[in-house]
């Protein structure tokens, strides 16, 4: 079978013209027909590659790759973001191997296992990856917005364990005071009293 494809290029999605840390990210419009230029519908698996102008991939060390399997195709219609699966290495946009119009750089696709031709080449959208222009001086800081609703409480924590003990603390003073000294011995002791004599006996009874 013979693919025919036909692109369309968004550009690159970036934060800003000269944002130091750009979003590398290509968006890809193509239109997929068959062999009598009508759309195709369906499923299909494809695989980009970035290669020069001979086909070798780029960068030489790594070449980049990415696959998107299971794209809808629509009347022929596809959009995907290069760059989502797989990030682009730093510094693919830059460098050799260059012309006269600047780096070349192109991509190779295939579908469900065939290569399409021809490649493509990357045109100056892509080579804002690359920028090293110097970012402006940043603006003041706006007006603080107003505050939002507080939120719901959240639900009460689980409780934590019990601490420690803690020290026995020092014992106190004696609460008894001291012994005191034994008193003094008391008076003597008194005199015996005499015994009494006893009376007469009394008269028998009859």
């Amino acid at each position: 079978m013979v693919w025919t494809v036909s692109t369309g290029w968004v550009g690159l999605v970036t934060k800003a013209a000269f944002a130091q840390d750009a979003v590398k990210l290509i968006s890809y419009q193509g239109r997929l027909t068959d062999p009598e230029g009508l759309p195709l519908d369906g499923t299909y698996d494809f695989i980009f590659r970035m290669v020069d102008q001979g086909g070798s991939g780029l960068p030489a060390a790594s070449p980049w790759v990415e696959n998107h399997p299971g794209v809808v195709v629509e009347q022929g219609l596809f959009t995907l973001m290069l760059g989502s699966n797989t990030d682009f290495p730093d510094g693919i946009f830059e460098g050799g191997p260059t012309d006269a119009f600047g780096p070349v750089r192109f991509l190779q696709i295939s579908v469900n296992g065939e290569t399409l031709a021809p490649n493509i080449r990357l045109t100056s959208a892509a080579w804002a990856l690359g920028t090293t222009a110097v970012a402006g001086p940043i603006g003041p800081t706006g007006p603080q917005g107003d505050l939002g609703l507080t939120g719901a409480a959240g639900p009460t924590g689980v409780a934590g364990p019990t601490g420690q003990q803690g020290a026995t603390g020092p014992t106190g003073p004696d609460p008894f005071g001291p012994t005191g000294a034994t008193g003094p011995t008391g008076g003597p002791t008194g005199a015996t009293g005499a015994t009494g004599d006893g009376g007469p006996t009394g008269p028998t009874g009859p």
